[in-house]
């Protein structure tokens, strides 16, 4: 065995971190090395499997000297599948390590101060049996299972996924239509599942998961801290409904709303923070491009007798640019925009609206980085983040945040 990554494919190396994304970090012969299923202070036997100018990628064989955060991973499958990194570790060393990351990523590129105040990684409820979702493929030999880690096209023969809700083995599932994944979700009401093409996009109408018939309706229920909250079947909802009470308190308290203000929820989806947030301001609106989501955000705001509550169906950029032309007076900005953050036309039309407070929830903190730290250059001061983390076991966590303007 050699102990450089240029006259051999294996190598020793001391991982002296664990980077955003759950590879563990060391060096050798003076090139970073990145290594999956490995801890900081942990020296370990890998084979190199990809080199880059810079930096190497190796799959651990061995790990010499172990971490004390070192535990067994629970699922069989942890290591073929790609869903979970961090199976490895324990739970309150996984926190640890989100929120690192969370400061290197603030502090990296956001150019940001290490000392900026980052609280402690909040805690899911379960770290098993969280997941409301899961997505099943079509496998050559006719079962359902996941793709295999960093072979996409491969499919793996899945008999129980730990994270998700049911502990059922779809692997040979009756429903099924040529190349088509198999969505099966829980909900306040029976399993349901329906299809999707590898485009995401929805194919069939819902089906009964134990009786496989079409179900004839196209809402689902959610149950949230009070609130009851109808969704289309295929629509987005947040995956891990046990932590959403704390998620809503969290961010109830980072905007710290006050009642003579105006406010706006961008990517409001069906209004989950548009209608926790109403009661505390003297109006709100919820904008989303969905028009599916919308007709259920109204839907709920009526059931939840919220009468300071609208929805607007369009795209951000189109609202916000209009309530900017017509000068409009906002208080606060709660947003929860996909992984890949807000547009360029979005963060204009907001510097032009200057909320007194804007709330970024966000599901990627390098984008989140980014972003606020173009508010932060047109005179913003990120006065929290707090981390949740809503997807144990994987490299994934979502952070809530408040941007505040000073006070004149």
């Amino acid at each position: 065995m050699s102990s450089t990554a240029t006259s051999s494919p294996e190598c020793e190396l001391e991982i002296t971190d664990v980077a955003f994304g759950g590879d563990g970090v060391g060096r050798v012969d003076g090139r970073v090395v990145f290594v999956p299923f490995v801890l900081a202070g942990e020296r370990v036997r890998a084979r190199v499997s990809k080199r880059k100018h810079r930096f190497l990628f190796a799959e651990p064989l061995e790990v010499l000297t172990p971490s004390v955060h070192r535990t067994c991973p629970f699922c069989p499958y942890f290591g073929q599948c790609g869903g979970c990194q961090y199976q490895h570790v324990t739970y309150e060393e996984q926190l640890r390590i989100k929120h690192k990351q969370l400061v290197d990523i603030l502090t990296r590129l956001g150019g940001f101060s290490p000392e900026l105040p980052v609280a402690p990684m909040l805690p899911s409820p379960r770290q098993t049996r969280y997941r409301n979702r899961i997505d099943l493929h079509p496998a050559a030999d006719g079962t359902y299972g996941f793709c295999v880690r960093k072979r996409p096209r491969d499919i793996f023969t899945l008999h129980d996924c730990p994270l998700f809700e049911l502990q059922q083995d779809f692997s040979h599932y009756p429903l099924r239509r040529p190349n088509q994944l198999l969505v099966v979700r829980t909900h306040a009401g029976a399993p349901y599942c329906y299809f999707k093409d590898d485009r995401n996009n929805v194919t069939s109408e819902a089906f009964d998961l134990a009786t496989q018939a079409p179900l004839g309706v196209t809402d689902a229920v959610f149950d949230v801290a009070g609130m009851r909250l109808v969704t289309h079947y295929a629509s987005f909802f947040q995956v891990n409904r046990w932590i959403l009470p704390t998620f809503l308190d969290i961010v109830l308290r980072t905007a710290a709303p006050e009642p003579s203000w105006r406010a706006v929820d961008l990517y409001c989806g069906v209004g989950i923070f548009t209608l926790a947030l109403a009661p505390y301001v003297a109006q709100i609106t919820g904008v989303e491009l969905h028009s599916e989501s919308i007709v259920r955000a109204d839907r709920n705001a009526r059931a939840a007798a919220q009468t300071n509550v609208s929805f607007a169906a369009e795209a951000a950029e189109s609202w916000l640019a209009r309530a900017a032309t017509e000068r409009r007076s906002l208080d606060l900005c709660v947003m929860d925009p996909p992984r890949t953050g807000l547009t360029n036309k979005v963060v204009s039309a907001l510097k032009k609206l200057a909320p007194r407070v804007i709330v970024y929830i966000s599901c990627g903190p390098d984008t989140f980085a980014r972003d606020a730290r173009k508010f932060v250059d047109a005179g913003y001061n990120l006065t929290a983040v707090q981390p949740l983390d809503l997807f144990p076991h994987t490299k994934h966590f979502e952070l809530v945040a408040r941007l505040e303007r000073p006070r004149s």
